[in-house]
Formats: C-alpha cells, structure tokens, sequence
C-alpha cells in the first residue's frame, strides 16, 4: 500500500525544535505562563523565556495583559486559514483513489452531501469494470450508498432528524434501508468498525465498502468507497479493501487538517 509521509530526514535546527514544541504545548492548554511551559518542555526559564519574546515578536504567541499568560497568536490562525483554502479534497484524494482502484481493479468513489443527499465529487473506474449508476455530480439517497452511511454515521441527530428521517426512505432494492430503526442500527455497526458497506442496496449485483473523511473542524467533509460486483468481492478480498480504505481515509482526512485527538 502507498503510505505519503513527510520527509523527516535531515539536519534540523535545535532552536526551532523547541519553538515548535512550545507551540504543541498549548494543544493542551490554553494559557500557559513561564514557569509552566518550561516545566511542559524540561527546559530552563531563562531559555524559554527568550524562545517565547521571539514567538511573541512574530505574533505565534500573545500575553495576557491583565494575567501575564501567554496563549496561542493570530499568525497561527491565519497561516491556517491559508493551508484549509488551498485545501481540496479531489486533490489531496486522488492519489489514494487511482492507488486502490488500481490495486483492486475496481470503481473508486469521492463523494459529500447536501441535504440528506450524496453528491458524487470524482469517480475512478477501470477499463475492464466500471460502475453505471453513479456520474461525478450526480446524487443519491444516503441511505442506500456506502458513502451515504459513512457520512451519516458522523453527521449527528440533528442532520439526521432534519434531511433523512423528515421524508421517506428512498427504497432502491430489497435490501435498502427502509425503516428508523435499520438505519439507527446501520449507523451504529459504522460507528464502530469505522467504515460502512452497501450489500446490494443501492443496485442489484453490486457491493462497496465505504470510510468518513474528516475536515480539519472535526466534521465529516466527504467520503470514499470502493465497489464491485458481489460475485468478485468474497469476504477475505472485502476486508483487505476495507483495511486500505480506512488507511487511506486517515491520511486524506489528515491531509486536510483533521486530527483524531
């Protein structure tokens, strides 16, 4: 499997080591004052002091007029703001999607929602198998796609109660999801394996298995399957695809900012 890793080799720059680890520091806690930072990194307060006048210089960190703490500045929050609107999920996504529909020999989708509904975003199919149904800006009922659960599982009661459960439940075949309860049930199962399959729900024939990508808000921004014929996808070949495809909704889910803790 292709794992993307930053380059971590190298000569490295003892001062700005620390900086950076200062800066970890306040994922923690909010407001930290000398004492307390230079016990968090074990070293001395003359040295973090000094490290901390010129993270403050630069706006990394700002005091506290009135308590004398130091948290978080706003150089950071526009820094990111620059790296979250040069972010988008079909790039940052399209290695890991040509990677397994290659490795497999099956359709690869990346789709969000609006609504109560998928939205196809890209589609990665092969010359030998390619999946009919499904166009890039295309829709389709959550309840009955991979993709569609695999977000829903994540997007809260709220969301739930107010775009899916407000209207009848599209029934595409016999084995869509037709009632609050199966989807309550669905739902949960995703929750906590971390991906969710459609077994011939959406059209006969076909199976996928499907995993949450999340935003760097926390919030789930999208999703990626992969799907195939029933006949082609035997119970060993579907969980080595769902493993990658939790792998890879990981690192695109971190390329976009997410972290898990």
């Amino acid at each position: 499997m292709v794992i993307f890793l930053a380059n971590r080799e190298g000569v490295t720059i003892q001062s700005l080591e620390r900086a950076f680890d200062i800066l970890e520091l306040f994922e923690k806690q909010k407001e930290m004052g000398i004492s307390e930072i230079s016990t968090g990194i074990g070293l001395s307060k003359s040295t973090v002091y000094g490290l901390v006048n010129t993270l403050v210089k630069y706006n990394y960190l700002e005091q506290d007029a009135e308590n004398k703490k130091y948290r978080l500045g706003m150089r950071l929050f526009e820094m990111g703001s620059l790296v979250e609107g040069r972010m988008d999920i079909r790039r940052e996504a399209k290695p890991y999607c040509e990677m397994l529909s290659q490795k497999y020999g099956l359709t690869v989708h990346l789709a969000t929602h609006y609504e109560g509904e998928v939205v196809y975003i890209d589609k990665y199919d092969q010359a030998d198998f390619m999946i009919v149904y499904s166009q890039v800006g295309k829709r389709a009922p959550m309840t009955c796609t991979g993709v569609g659960k695999a977000m829903l599982a994540f997007l809260g009661d709220e969301y739930i109660e107010k775009y899916v459960l407000s209207k009848p439940f599209e029934v595409k075949t016999p084995k869509s999801i037709s009632s609050r309860e199966m989807l309550a049930e669905s739902l949960e199962e995703i929750r906590e394996k971390g991906f969710a399959r459609d077994d011939e729900e959406i059209a006969p024939g076909l199976k996928c298995t499907a995993a949450p990508i999340f935003g760097s808000k926390g919030k789930v921004v999208a999703a990626i399957s992969v799907s195939g014929m029933v006949s082609a996808l035997n119970d060993e070949k579907f969980k080595n695809i769902s493993e990658d495809l939790i792998k890879c909704s990981e690192q695109i889910s971190n390329r976009l900012g997410y972290r898990k803790d």
